[in-house]
C-alpha cells in the first residue's frame, strides 16, 4: 500500500499549510478577544477552500474528505478556531452532497446556491438541551410556524459556530403542525433577518474564536423557497451523518495534537538552563515525552487518512462507520494527552496567555467533548465490533417527551 500523497494532496497540503502561517500571526488575539476569524474566511475563500471538498459535478474541486483532512491538519497548526470553525462549511456540504441516499435535486440546489457562488454555510442545528450521547435530542424546540408566503421561526439555537460570521446558515425547526417532535424542516436563510438576534454566550476555555454564541429567533419571516428539505427524524439524521459529517472535526483536532507537539520541540531546543550546556531537548524526560507524543500522533494520522480514504470511496458502510467511531476516539484521547503533556514539557513558561502551547492544550481540551463524544464512540463502536442487532440494545436512560 502506498501511503504517499498524490501530487493534487501536495499542492493541497502546502496550501494550507501557507494558509497556517498567516492565520498564525492572528491567532492569540483572536483567542483573547473571542473574535470571529474574518479575514481568515477571506483568505480560504481566494484560495478555493470553500469548493475543495464539493464533487465536480456540483461545482467543487472534488478532493473528497481526504483532501480535506490533509487541509485540516495543517489548518489547525497555524488558528485551531478559524479551521474548526470553517469546518461547519466543508462537513455540511460533505454530508449533503456526499450523502447516497439524499435527493439529487436537494444537491443541485446546493451546488447552485452555495457551491458555485462560493458562500460560506454554516449549519444550526444544536440547541442548548441536545447533548452529544442522546442522538434524539437533537429534535427542535425550535418550531417553524407556516404562515401565508412562507414560515415564522421561534425558538433559541446553541452552539451556532461561525453563524455570525457566515452568508447563509443552514438552520433546522419543528413543523408546529406535526405530531412527531423529532420531526425537522431544513432552511437556507440570512443570519442577518430581521427577528435573529445574538446572545454573547461564548466565554469558553477553548475555540474562543468559533463565535459559537446562542441565536435567539424572535418571529423571524422566512420565504417559502427557504426550505430546503424536510427531515424525517433529526436523531436519525444526525447518527446517520456521523463519518460524512464528524470525521472532518477529527481531523483539525490531529492537527492540534501536531502544532503542539511541534511547538513543544522548539520550546525543548531553545530553552538553556541556566548553569547547563545542552537545552531541555537533551533532558531524558522530555525526550521520552518527545517520542511518546510523535508514536501517538503518528498512529492517528494513519487512522484518519485511512478512513477518510475508505469513506471517499465506499461511503458510510457499516465497516466504514465503525472505523470513524474508533478514529474520533482514538484522536480525542491523543489530541487530550499529546497537548498535555506538552504543556507540562513547556513548564511554569508555558502557562501563560499568548503563548502556542497553552492555547493549543486549552483548543485540545475540546477534542473529548466535541461531537461524537468518548463515550459515544465506544457505544457506537462496540455494537459493531461485537456484531450486536441495535435494535436489541437497551437505551441508556428512558425517553419520555413533555
Amino acid at each position: 500500500m502506498n501511503f504517499e500523497l498524490d501530487p493534487e494532496l501536495q499542492g493541497i497540503q502546502k496550501l494550507a499549510r501557507d494558509l497556517a502561517t498567516d492565520f498564525a500571526t492572528r491567532a492569540a488575539q483572536h483567542d483573547q478577544e473571542g473574535s470571529a476569524p474574518n479575514e481568515n474566511y477571506a483568505r480560504l475563500k481566494e484560495t478555493g477552500f470553500y469548493r475543495l471538498v464539493a464533487p465536480r459535478q456540483y461545482g467543487g474541486l472534488g478532493a473528497g474528505v481526504l483532501g480535506w483532512v490533509v487541509a485540516a491538519e495543517e489548518l489547525a497548526q497555524g488558528c485551531p478556531s478559524t479551521a474548526v470553525s470553517f469546518n461547519m462549511h466543508v462537513a455540511t456540504l460533505a454530508t449533503y452532497l456526499m450523502k447516497a441516499n439524499f435527493a439529487e435535486s436537494y444537491k443541485q440546489r446546493l451546488a447552485n446556491e452555495i457551491v458555485r457562488p462560493e458562500k460560506l454555510l454554516a449549519a444550526i442545528l444544536s440547541e442548548p438541551g441536545t447533548t452529544g450521547l442522546l442522538p434524539s435530542t437533537f429534535a427542535c424546540a425550535t418550531q417553524a410556524r407556516k404562515v401565508d408566503g412562507g414560515w415564522r421561526l421561534n425558538g433559541r439555537k446553541g452552539f451556532c459556530t461561525m453563524a455570525q460570521s457566515a452568508d447563509v446558515i443552514n438552520i433546522f425547526a419543528h413543523p408546529e403542525d406535526s405530531s412527531d417532535p423529532e420531526t425537522a424542516l431544513s432552511f437556507l436563510i440570512s443570519p442577518r433577518l430581521e427577528g435573529i438576534r445574538v446572545e454573547n454566550n461564548w466565554n469558553t476555555l477553548g475555540m474562543r474564536a468559533t463565535k459559537s454564541d446562542n441565536l435567539v429567533l424572535e418571529n423571524v419571516f422566512v420565504p417559502e423557497d427557504a426550505l430546503y428539505c424536510p427531515i424525517p427524524n433529526a436523531g436519525i439524521f444526525v447518527s446517520e451523518s456521523e463519518p460524512l459529517y464528524n470525521l472532518p472535526y477529527t481531523a483539525v483536532y490531529l492537527g492540534v495534537a501536531v502544532g503542539a507537539l511541534e511547538a513543544a520541540k522548539q520550546a525543548a531546543h531553545r530553552r538553556l538552563p541556566r548553569g547547563y550546556k545542552q537545552s531541555l531537548a537533551y533532558h531524558p524526560d522530555v525526550r521520552r515525552r518527545i517520542a511518546q507524543a510523535c508514536a501517538q500522533v503518528d498512529a492517528a494520522r494513519l487512522m484518519v487518512r485511512n478512513c477518510a480514504w475508505h469513506l471517499d470511496r465506499e461511503g458510510q458502510s457499516p465497516a466504514v462507520t465503525a472505523s470513524y467511531f474508533k478514529t474520533k476516539y482514538f484522536v480525542g484521547e491523543i489530541v487530550a494527552a499529546v497537548t498535555r503533556s506538552c504543556l507540562e514539557m513547556g513548564g511554569a513558561h508555558a502557562l501563560f496567555k499568548g503563548g502556542k502551547l497553552e492555547l493549543l492544550f486549552r483548543d485540545g481540551v475540546t477534542a473529548t467533548i466535541h461531537h461524537p463524544p468518548s463515550d459515544y464512540c465506544l457505544s457506537e463502536a462496540s455494537i459493531y465490533e461485537l456484531g450486536l442487532d441495535r435494535s436489541k440494545t437497551q437505551p441508556p436512560i428512558p425517553r419520555g417527551w413533555d
